[in-house]
């Protein structure tokens, strides 16, 4: 095997497909990835026994060939490299790189030892812009639970119901929804945060075609393609928790709102940063306070609509939901002091977000 390829386009994608590579397993072999050369492309492939990732990039093939080698390795000399295109031969088993002045031998390992990789599931589902995705993805992923004993909920759902692609997130305190219309199928599926991550966003205004067969998900997009298995469920009935009627409204200035919210935060508790905000006609009040740092208070004007209503709040996850917004208003849609509040970007009928409020009974607590 030997062939030539550009640095920088090698290393573009080497970056990213080394995204699956676990930090540690007792599966050695996982560490690796398989490069083909064949046809004036490489075909690079990675695993990490759940999701399996491929990507095909042009190069100059002067001998066609299979190599499994150290993914992250390969990485770090590409990096490093100060020429524009670097020069890959196989020799007993050793990879030969010349990259300018400088000479590497890496040690390969037999290709076949690379795990098996599934078919490709073959029912179409729908087809999404690359950019709608990664809309969808940044305004829901971060809403994910991190508590690996509720093992559905460290996913995204992507739902189609009711004519609209849903993705929605949740960690049992607060809830993210995206939508668009949708005119496929309907259907479910819980998708594991990691493949999201393994997307390149910058791969132009192309589209990805999402394929599912029982618990195993395909998409392609550009030259690249990943399989992924799906993660069991149930999925948590998301709609159940979602208030229908409302009793207060609340108009306010997103960057006014995070700048109070900021400072108030300032003493409240650092473990659960609990603020509370106090919606009235007259604007939002919100307060802190904790024994060891002191007490808080600050008036922000808005617009409300609706009975008097006392909620807290951690003010981190309000804070990470405003940066998520991108109107310049945000809207606080409010039932009682134990019911979610619901957070809307102001013009925006395709992004809803719910906040948990803290049960927490009085200023002195």
């Amino acid at each position: 095997m030997e062939f030539t390829i550009d640095r920088n386009l090698l290393s573009k994608t080497l970056t990213n497909i080394v995204k699956i590579i676990p930090p540690k397993s007792t599966y050695t072999i996982l560490q690796n990835i398989i490069i083909e050369a064949k046809d004036k492309k490489l075909h690079i492939q990675a695993t990490d026994l759940d999701i399996f990732i491929k990507k095909v990039i042009p190069a100059t093939v002067k001998d066609s060939g299979k190599v499994l080698i150290p993914g992250k390795k390969i990485l770090e000399i590409t990096k490093e490299a100060n020429i524009d295109s670097i020069t890959f031969k196989l020799k007993e088993l050793k990879l030969q790189i010349e990259a300018g002045n400088a000479h590497f031998n890496i040690p390969s390992l037999d290709y076949q030892e690379f795990p098996e990789v599934p078919k490709f599931p073959n029912k179409k589902w729908f087809a999404l812009g690359i950019e709608e995705l990664r809309t969808m993805v940044e305004s829901t992923m971060f809403m994910v639970a991190r508590d690996m004993s509720r093992r559905p909920m460290n996913g995204i759902l992507v739902q189609i119901k009711d004519g609209e692609l849903r993705m929605v997130t949740t960690d049992g305190a607060r809830l993210a929804k995206a939508v668009r219309q949708e005119a496929a199928p309907d259907g479910d599926l819980i998708v594991a945060t990691k493949v999201f991550d393994l997307l390149d966003y910058n791969e132009g205004d192309g589209k990805i075609d999402v394929f599912i067969e029982e618990r195993m998900m395909g998409m392609k997009y550009q030259d690249a393609a990943i399989i992924a298995r799906l993660i069991e469920g149930p999925y948590p009935n998301y709609e159940a928790v979602i208030p229908a009627t409302f009793t207060g409204t609340c108009t306010i200035e997103k960057d006014v709102l995070d700048g109070a919210l900021k400072r108030v935060s300032l003493v409240a508790s650092p473990h659960i940063k609990n603020v509370r905000f106090d919606f009235t006609e007259g604007g939002i009040q919100l307060s802190a306070s904790s024994p060891d740092i002191g007490e808080a208070k600050e008036d922000v004007a808005c617009v409300y609509e609706g009975e008097p209503v006392g909620l807290w709040f951690n003010a981190q996850f309000v804070l990470e939901t405003l940066r998520h917004l991108t109107s310049d208003e945000v809207v606080f849609q409010l039932t009682s002091q134990s019911t979610a509040a619901v957070v809307l970007p102001k013009g925006v009928d395709n992004l809803m977000y719910l906040l948990m409020p803290l049960r927490i009974d009085s200023w002195e607590e």
